[in-house]
């Protein structure tokens, strides 16, 4: 599993409130949705910087890989705990294993540019670069594949009943995390419609003039969002008290009820 991936599985877990008898292991506030920065390598504030304004994840643009390697293991070595990607339009299998062996954490890539070969890394956490609008069929085929994310990267607002309609769609039909770009200044109501909609991930442009600015906000705008709204399709469970001693098993069950949900609905 890929650093990005585990971040989502926290940011979308749905707690309920404890039952029965006992000490409780409490547990600090997981926000629920990452924020991402996105943009080449050559024109982004330094990894540091950007991990001490509460960025989750960053995604480099890399369009040639092979050229620009040294640049993104430079990256990935400064971003410290913070997981970096890389977006390829057309990555070979030998970018990929490069990129995997430089320590980038996830791949962004064109479906339909990028070679079947080239995403047999087990490794690497994949993202899947979706511009169109796809069919029903499309999203449920997606079954087989194991993505972290769909990063619609041409996506913009405002964010309209109907689009949010759009968005929930997709997620609940593919049932993958939803990546959408966003200017620097949303406001906390327009985070949570997101989210509602299956939105995992936030992204901005870190090259756009005032960014770097209001990326403080824009944490404290998502850090402030109440719990995710349990919804019809998703199972409700309790959550038991545990000692620490057994917390290691619970996040065991915990993965395997994110896999679960992210296995496309069928009907019956």
């Amino acid at each position: 599993m890929s650093k990005l991936a585990e971040k989502i599985r926290r940011a979308m877990r749905l707690e309920s409130a404890p039952i029965g008898f006992g000490p409780v292991v409490s547990r600090a506030p997981i926000p629920s949705l990452l924020l991402m920065v996105h943009g080449p390598a050559s024109r982004l504030r330094p990894p540091g910087d950007l991990a001490s304004r509460g960025v989750d994840a960053i995604l480099l643009s890399a369009a040639n890989p092979e050229a620009e390697m040294g640049e993104v293991a430079r990256w990935v070595k400064d971003a410290g705990d913070v997981p970096c990607g890389a977006q390829a339009l057309a990555p070979t299998a030998a970018e990929v294993a490069s990129l995997k062996e430089a320590g980038v954490d996830f791949l962004a890539f064109d479906p339909e540019a990028t070679n079947a070969e080239a995403l047999l890394e087990k490794e690497m956490g994949y993202v899947l670069a979706l511009s169109s609008e796809p069919s029903d069929s499309f999203l449920r085929a997606m079954e087989g594949f194991f993505l972290d994310g769909l990063w619609l990267y041409d996506w913009q607002g405002p964010l309209t009943v109907r689009r949010q309609v759009e968005l929930r769609r997709l997620y609940v039909l593919s049932r993958i995390p939803l990546f959408v770009p966003v200017s620097a200044d949303i406001g906390p109501a327009e985070l949570r419609c997101l989210r509602d909609a299956g939105v995992a991930a936030v992204a901005v442009d870190g090259t756009e003039a005032g960014t770097w600015e209001r990326l403080a906000a824009l944490r404290q705008a998502i850090d402030g969002l109440p719990p995710r709204v349990r919804r019809r399709e998703e199972r409700l469970e309790a959550v038991l008290p545990q000692t620490r001693e057994v917390i290691s098993e619970a996040e065991e069950e915990e993965e395997e009820e994110y896999r679960l949900r992210q296995r496309p609905m069928t009907l019956t």
